[in-house]
């Protein structure tokens, strides 16, 4: 198969088989195996299929999308590594958005937005679980996110109904922030301004500059209730000689 371009792979069904997916992540690679034309890969299924199916290089893939059914734990460690042998999916910003079903993480390349080159959809309901799922997979991604510089929090508000599930402890936001180590710019809309802005202040134990210590910009939209929330952060980081701007910025930041 060394002239293929495509691979789209969909299941229907979230719910694994677990003596298959036991096989799947257990089966050693006896040969590697290299598709040097494919461009474009895309899944949908749950995280131990697209493991057991991404032990390949692929050196100019240039699209990768995947949608993952919900689960209580992703492990993807060949993610990264199928990722890497990419010559082409390196990033500069990250755009994370929830939505009322689905946390849908995208990044793309300096200078390009006008695709999607890399994304990765949960289809899961609640905030704290679209929180905690993010953030296990931008942790088995670290090293690619590592030289990200902005990223952009997006929130459509979610059903009144499952309200109780919108509120997210500091630990969750932190496992989510904390793979992005070069971040300079952190973008926050609205509705998830009050529930972030905490959480970015260290505690009694933790040195100023632990979480995003290379941090340059907060952008945030909504009013002074916006801005009143992000001041303890902005005077912390003042006091450890690492100044942060803070700023309102357009409300089209967040659309796309």
């Amino acid at each position: 198969m060394p002239q293929l371009e495509i691979v789209m792979i969909s299941f229907h069904s979230p719910l694994p088989n677990r003596d298959v997916e036991r096989q799947l992540l257990d089966t050693p690679i006896i040969a590697h195996i290299t598709l040097p034309n494919l461009r474009m890969f895309s899944f949908k299924g749950v995280s131990a299929y697209l493991e057991g199916l991404i032990r390949i290089s692929t050196p100019v893939l240039s699209e990768l999308h995947i949608v993952l059914f919900n689960q209580m734990t992703f492990t993807v460690p060949r993610l990264l590594q199928f990722v890497d042998t990419s010559e082409i999916l390196r990033f500069s910003t990250v755009q994370l958005a929830f939505y009322d079903n689905t946390a849908d993480l995208v990044a793309f390349p300096l200078g390009g937005q006008s695709s999607y080159p890399f994304r990765v959809q949960i289809m899961c309901r609640h905030l704290d679980w679209q929180i905690s799922s993010a953030a296990q997979i931008l942790d088995s991604l670290q090293p690619v996110l590592s030289v990200v510089e902005k990223l952009t929090l997006n929130h459509l508000k979610h059903n009144r109904s499952s309200e109780w599930h919108n509120e997210v402890d500091r630990t969750q936001w932190r496992q989510l922030l904390r793979p992005f180590s070069n971040l300079k710019i952190l973008h926050v809309q609205s509705e998830l301004v009050g529930r972030l802005a905490g959480s970015l202040q260290t505690d009694d134990e933790e040195p100023p500059l632990e979480l995003l210590p290379n941090l340059k910009e907060v952008g945030y939209s909504g009013g002074d209730d916006a801005r009143d929330a992000f001041t303890p952060f902005i005077d912390e980081r003042q006091v450890a000689g690492h100044p942060v701007d803070l700023g309102m910025v357009d409300p089209s930041v967040f659309s796309r």
